[in-house]
């Protein structure tokens, strides 16, 4: 499947994430566990369910990564530190190279390699954690053959 890559600004998100070391295989469990902390937290949950990947071995078998849901912080914008087990965040406006994969989790790594030839065409660096955006996943539907996801690669100069 060849994938379009696009340039985006990512706004300013306040989230609430559980960031461990771990397998991914391990990822609905942390899905549960931060669902289960927001539950009854008053924070609304604003958007799709997202991992954030703070390293880039795969292979690995244990990885450094973090669920997270994006949340409404207050009008005044303060949002607390943590909400139950979950920790809080403000992810800040930045650049990525953002593509979509629709597919199975296990087969998007042809999704990041056409973001990482793009950011070398482009001369850009790498400047953060990858993010994939669980646009349409296993709570909508049955077949992991039509789960849609957005990858984003943070980039900048």
């Amino acid at each position: 499947m060849p994938y379009e890559v696009e340039l985006m600004l990512i706004p300013e998100q306040p989230i609430a994430g559980i960031r461990e070391r771990g397998r991914l295989g391990e990822i609905g469990t942390r899905i549960r566990r931060l669902r289960a902390a927001l539950e009854g937290s008053g924070f609304a949950t604003k958007g799709s369910l997202m991992a954030r990947f703070f390293e880039d071995d795969s292979a690995s078998p244990s990885l450094d990564y973090e669920v997270c849901l994006p949340i409404d912080a207050r009008a005044d914008g303060w949002v607390p530190d943590r909400i139950g087990e979950a920790r809080t965040d403000i992810i800040p406006t930045h650049l990525a190279l953002v593509t979509t994969h629709v597919g199975r989790h296990s087969e998007m790594q042809p999704a990041y390699a056409a973001l990482l030839a793009e950011s070398a065409t482009l001369g850009y660096a790498i400047a953060g954690p990858a993010t994939e955006v669980y646009l349409t996943g296993a709570e909508s539907v049955a077949d992991p053959a039509e789960y849609v996801t957005e990858v984003r690669l943070p980039v900048a100069r």
